[in-house]
């Protein structure tokens, strides 16, 4: 049985999802959406600001750059100036890496507060390492799934680049469809 239950911060059912970026061979993560209140409104193109609490410093930058080019190029985000605290604050928290046979596992949480401090967002996940060598890439998939959860609970947009247009949609067999 997995200690990592999928239960949301109001008490909501959330489903726990394996979003598809690897981030090394080896590497899958898992993200718990805890649910989102469709009446809530969100801004079109908001400016985030960013914290992100790791036990080392490097891991927490690996984390903070991928969030930073994500936000900049991947969804509709307003940059920030140095002073302005932003219409939202993401704070990411990485926990201790655990070791449980020959994975490591890297626990985290993202929550999403508005400016007034009132919590809109929450995710738990985890990603899971073949091995027990932690790079960059590890972090920096940590970074795009949280990114990859706010598009997908429509707290951000994605954008679209021309230069780097998204997969084709995959072909779907139904009985119908001849062979």
């Amino acid at each position: 049985m997995s200690r990592f239950r999928p239960i949301g911060p109001w008490g909501i059912l959330g489903a726990a999802i394996v979003l598809s970026w690897a981030a090394q061979a080896g590497t899958r993560t898992y993200v718990t959406l805890a649910g989102s209140d469709d009446a809530m409104s969100r801004l079109g193109r908001p400016g985030i600001r960013v914290r992100v609490e790791a036990s080392s410093a490097s891991d927490a930058a690996f984390v903070r750059r991928e969030l930073a080019r994500e936000l900049a190029h991947q969804v509709h985000t307003r940059e920030l100036g140095v002073d302005e605290p932003g219409d939202y604050d993401l704070a990411i928290t990485l926990k201790t890496p655990l070791i449980e046979g020959s994975m490591t596992i890297v626990p985290f949480d993202a929550l999403l507060d508005s400016a007034r401090g009132e919590r809109l967002w929450r995710i738990t996940g985890h990603s899971d390492v073949d091995g027990f060598s932690l790079d960059a890439s590890v972090f920096a998939g940590i970074g795009r799934n949280v990114i990859s959860a706010l598009i997908h609970d429509s707290w951000v947009q994605p954008r679209y680049d021309p230069d780097d247009p998204p997969p084709p949609s995959p072909n779907v067999r139904t009985e119908n469809t001849p062979r």
